[in-house]
């Protein structure tokens, strides 16, 4: 198989190694500081992003319902609606990323179109009028998701991409909790305004636009931002040879292991079995701490140990959790504690196991496809996910709780039995 180091083009695989200072075996701290320059602006570019995203979406279920009068369903069917999209945009933003050989222009022309949708979204005054504004912000995201973790892989070396896709991941997770919190302290202050939250979710989108604005690609950092860059189509058998069964089979694993992933909305309607409603929503929160405090973490070992051992790490973090969520039932006192550390775990690992996928999918395929290949794999976590939530809602609904978490259980291990087969060998690191 042709990988990244193969091509002249691919260098900046190779130019980003030599941007990094270190070891990748260092410590926590070092390994923080020793991260490319890129790596932190585009960081910050998806954390404000993320606070824009999550201001709307943790109080745009309430204004539909009791501003707008939208029933439940009509809720439930945007929401699947507009993330389908999403997932849908990304198979195409992927290709033309490569196609053009850009990154950033691809995701200005992404962040642009969801500011226009945030600028909308304060005015509207029907249930239609925020489906189209959703969508078109959810195409923005769609558009700008793929190139961002495409330029994620090109100014980070092999030997630091693992911690680089991990550190990008907790930020975002940082910036969806900074969101919920600013939206509800906003509409504190303002007596239950939910239009004041949406006009004010507009700024951090003009935040992440200069914090884009300050990544500097390989060719910006050895001054070649002026030359007129070739492009080819990427599409030639030549390149196309990378998307063999090894990639294949990663996709394959990355969507058995999704399989097990149905929505963390249900968490806390599970802790609301043995703790009050007003504190059940705490749950949540403990998702969220996992992605953040796990992350980056997770990423250094991988460098440090290989992604494909910290793959199977995942999996084995996803089967504890569901072990620990079936056991809360069991346990005499304090269940909440079982709960709370299989919500954590999952967190963890279901973000973490995320990034180390894509870190190996751009080191197993050509770089002229490495956006395509994203977007493939984007494409099929989504179609995993919304499948894995139905029938776990279904589960749950049908059989009780537990069965629920034991199907998730069965795919992780599944996954798990299947790695050594489907899982590549190493990559060859560029020289």
């Amino acid at each position: 198989m042709k990988t990244s180091g193969d091509t002249p083009e691919a260098s900046n695989n190779c130019i980003a190694k030599n941007l990094d200072k270190g070891h990748p075996g260092d410590g926590f701290f070092f390994a923080l500081r020793n991260l490319p320059p890129g790596i932190f602006a585009v960081s910050f570019f998806g954390l404000f992003l993320g606070i824009s995203t999550t201001m709307v979406y943790s109080q745009l279920s309430l204004f539909l319902k009791y501003e707008l009068g939208a029933s439940m369903s009509d809720v439930t069917l945007l929401d699947g609606v507009v993330e389908c999209l999403s997932f849908v945009v990304r198979v195409f933003s992927g290709p033309i990323s490569d196609f053009l050989r850009e990154r950033k222009m691809i995701l200005y022309v992404g962040c642009f179109i969801t500011l226009f949708a945030r600028s909308f979204i304060a005015i509207v005054s029907s249930w239609w009028a925020v489906f189209f504004v959703q969508s078109t912000e959810r195409l923005g995201n769609g558009i700008q998701a793929v190139p961002r973790d495409a330029l994620i892989a090109d100014i980070s070396s092999e030997n630091y991409r693992a911690r680089s896709f991990g550190f990008s991941r907790s930020l975002k997770t940082v910036g969806s909790l900074l969101g919920t919190l600013i939206a509800v302290q906003i509409m504190l202050y303002t007596s239950g305004n939910y239009r004041i939250v949406f006009a004010c979710s507009v700024i951090p989108v003009i935040i992440s636009i200069f914090f884009l604005s300050r990544v500097k690609t390989p060719q910006e950092i050895k001054g070649e931002e002026k030359k007129e860059v070739k492009r080819e189509n990427p599409f030639q058998k030549k390149y196309l040879k990378s998307l063999d069964s090894t990639f294949r089979n990663i996709i394959i694993l990355a969507l058995i292991s999704e399989l097990g992933h149905f929505s963390e909305h249900t968490f806390p309607l599970y802790a609301s079995e043995f703790i009050s409603t007003s504190l059940a929503g705490s749950v949540s929160s403990m998702v969220s701490c996992g992605q953040i405090l796990m992350c980056f973490p997770i990423g250094i070992l991988a460098d440090r140990y290989g992604k494909k051992r910290m793959v199977a790490v995942c999996m084995m973090l996803m089967i504890l959790a569901n072990i620990l969520f079936i056991s809360a039932k069991f346990v005499g006192s304090y269940p909440i504690i079982n709960i709370y550390a299989g919500a954590f775990l999952w967190g963890a690992q279901t973000t973490a196991v995320q990034g180390l996928f894509l870190s190996i999918i751009s080191e197993k395929v050509d770089f002229h496809l490495r956006a395509t290949a994203m977007g493939i794999y984007f494409f099929m976590l989504g179609m995993a996910y919304l499948f894995a939530s139905f029938v776990g809602g279904k589960i749950w609904d049908v059989f009780g709780s537990n069965y629920s978490f034991m199907y998730s259980m069965f795919f992780s291990i599944l996954a798990l039995c299947l790695f050594k087969k489907l899982m590549p060998p190493k990559t060859q690191r560029c020289a």
